[in-house]
């Protein structure tokens, strides 16, 4: 059923992705969003009866928003080469009192700093992989104290930017060669930590204050059962068309530990304001997050739109719970 228009428009703020087609350590800008996924966002903003407006640059929004005092933002606006930027468009939002949706700069700021985010977790009880910062060659020894194999990878980026199969490193040797590629693209310091084979699983969680959503999704590549024992989520993997069409993503929400649950709800709460996020780690008996994503995917094909599928939820009901975070009319409270 499609609800009737509302006079506050909601603006999807996003920057445009070219071709994911080549693939490399140089690629900085796969958390960018292609216009097909944008396409799709915007009409599911649609279908919840909100006018949709998309915005490709950040820095135009206080004037959109002096002549639209009643809009919502919403964003996936990625930028790239910049360790502050999921943070640029909340700061925006909070210098000029514009309503968004989403993580506010602290929170956004604390999930893209992997470390910082193994700090968070690690106060309410939640595994990370052990790990050590390496901000330079010379101190790539470090990585003795871990157990091997270890998985090298930018401490400030996401969505597997800078990760391949080549990122596992079965030795120090390995893992200096590594280290020093990414150097060539990344800004220091580089996260090397212990590689955690097991399944692959992602917590997908909508809700201000309250927790509306919260369902555990295991990510399969068809063909493939044992996959993530012994290989990380690569780039190619999350962005290769021919990879992507072998995901299967299964509710497993059911076969995860109470306690675990309540763990993963406790950082999400103490975050504050984040609105809807996914945590992703590895499970064999135990949790060990290895993100949290305060930004995840919300396409139509996303993990984050089969957790409601899922449970027989529609793309529209996500986009509405995400919405209802900060225009509380119409939503439709989920099993939480």
């Amino acid at each position: 059923m499609i609800m009737q228009s509302r006079a506050n428009p909601v603006l999807l703020v996003s920057d445009v992705a070219g071709s994911f087609d080549e693939l490399d350590l140089s690629r900085t800008d796969l958390e960018m969003t292609d216009q097909e996924t944008i396409d799709g966002i915007r009409h599911g903003i649609e279908a919840c009866g909100y006018d949709c407006r998309h915005v490709d640059d950040p820095k135009s929004l206080p004037g959109i928003f002096s002549d639209n005092p009643d809009c919502l933002v919403l964003s996936i606006w990625s930028g790239q080469g910049n360790r502050n930027r999921r943070a640029i468009v909340p700061s925006i939002c909070e210098a000029h009192n514009i309503r968004y949706v989403g993580a506010d700069p602290y929170a956004a700021m604390i999930s893209s700093d992997k470390n910082l985010s193994k700090t968070v977790c690690a106060e309410f009880g939640l595994n990370s992989p052990s790990g050590v910062l390496v901000r330079s060659s010379d101190q790539a020894d470090l990585i003795n104290g871990l157990d091997f194999p270890v998985v090298a990878k930018p401490l400030l980026e996401g969505g597997s930017i800078g990760v391949t199969q080549g990122s596992k490193a079965p030795d120090l040797a390995t893992a200096k060669t590594r280290i020093d590629e990414l150097f060539k693209y990344y800004q220091p310091p580089i996260l090397c930590e212990q590689f955690i084979g097991g399944r692959e699983i992602s917590f997908c969680m909508v809700g201000a204050g309250k927790i509306a959503h919260i369902e555990a999704m295991e990510i399969k590549i068809d063909g493939e059962p044992d996959y993530f024992n012994d290989r990380v989520f690569s780039m190619h993997d999350k962005r290769s068309k021919c990879r992507q069409e072998k995901h299967r993503f299964v509710n497993v929400t059911d076969e995860m530990p109470d306690t675990l649950i309540h763990k993963i709800r406790r950082v999400y709460q103490a975050l504050g304001k984040v609105d809807y996020m996914r945590i992703d780690g590895k499970y064999d008996g135990e949790f060990y997050c290895l993100e949290l994503s305060t930004d995840p995917g919300i396409g139509i094909n996303s993990l984050f739109a089969h957790s409601y599928y899922s449970i027989g939820r529609t793309y529209r009901d996500m986009i509405a719970g995400i919405l209802a975070t900060r225009m509380p009319d119409g939503h439709r409270k989920d099993r939480g």
